[in-house]
């Protein structure tokens, strides 16, 4: 078995948003066309509007840190850290609709409901559930070493 570091980062799924793409692609071969006509001004135009739309779906397509798990808790990007002793009801629930399935990872920090849908993060329920196993069980044993 492979040795878990000391924390993991989990990231976000890259999402398609090809739609930036072929806009910007689209915006460029206007340019193309505003500058053989010599509309000079609207050609530019269209060459910061593709370079904007191309930058956007690069950025978008990025994957996103989202969560950090470590033996010590967890934390959302954003949020601030929370012990593991502050939190219960940690579970992946099923979500069926129609034919489709996905699981969501819940767990509650100080009376606060945190939802995140496993499909958009970059690692399967079956990996996070052996992780969240491990981080635990390592907080567990590092709580019966200090008593």
């Amino acid at each position: 078995m492979e040795e878990i570091p000391e924390h993991t980062i989990i990231y976000t799924r890259p999402t398609d948003h090809l739609l930036l793409l072929l806009a910007g692609l689209g915006s460029s071969l206007y340019m193309i066309f505003f500058l053989i006509q010599t509309e000079y001004l609207l050609g530019f135009l269209f060459v910061s509007l593709s370079i904007f739309l191309i930058y956007r779906y690069i950025q978008i397509s990025k994957p996103q840190p989202k969560l950090i798990l470590s033996q010590d808790g967890i934390q959302i990007i954003g949020q601030p850290f929370v012990s593991w002793a502050m939190v219960h009801g940690l579970q992946l629930r099923p979500d069926i609709k129609g034919n489709n399935y996905s699981e969501t990872f819940v767990f509650t920090n100080n009376g606060r409901i945190q939802e995140i849908p496993i499909p958009k993060l970059s690692i399967t329920s079956w990996q996070l559930e052996k992780l969240l196993e491990i981080y635990q069980d390592r907080f567990r044993n590092a709580q019966i070493v200090e008593e």
